[in-house]
């Protein structure tokens, strides 16, 4: 039986080959913990940390999602969340942007599928886009998207 903490590589090694390129703009750590097989889509937990200031844009995922922060601050906008504090989503409710305080955040989501902990529907200016943040041609689309949105007018 593994265990790990928050401040061991090991935890963090744990993020799949295949989401290794979307560590970038302040995510600095993704771990994946899949209760079950990936081919049954099974709940899925995401350890998730955020270096200071990292936005993480308005979004949503296809599933319920439950996220409690771990270490840090996160504004959520309607308020700012602190240790313990949780947030609970229903599918295909946007939420964010998400920011991360002064010494960053890390958070847990346990997402009741395991393609809502990397597709994500993005809330922009020209609708819900969704990405597959588990290619880099989903990376690359959701990119394309938040230029198009910064040109039409993003919403606050």
């Amino acid at each position: 039986m593994p265990f790990f903490s928050l401040d061991e590589q090991a935890l963090w090694d744990r993020c799949p080959a295949k989401m290794k390129h979307a560590l970038q703009g302040g995510v600095t750590g993704l771990a994946y913990f899949t209760m079950g097989k990936e081919s049954d889509d099974a709940p899925t937990v995401v350890g998730l940390r955020m270096g200071p200031g990292c936005v993480l844009p308005r979004h949503g995922h296809d599933c319920h999602r439950f996220e409690v922060v771990v270490q840090g601050t996160l504004d959520v906008g309607e308020r700012v969340l602190g240790v313990g504090d949780v947030m609970v989503t229903e599918p295909g409710v946007a939420y964010g942007p998400h920011i991360a305080g002064p010494e960053g955040c890390t958070t847990y989501e346990v997402f009741s599928n395991h393609r809502g902990s990397h597709v994500i529907l993005f809330d922009l200016a020209q609708g819900l886009v969704e990405c597959d943040l588990s290619t880099e041609a989903g990376v690359a689309k959701l990119q394309e998207a938040m230029e198009e949105d910064a040109r039409l007018g993003a919403r606050p």
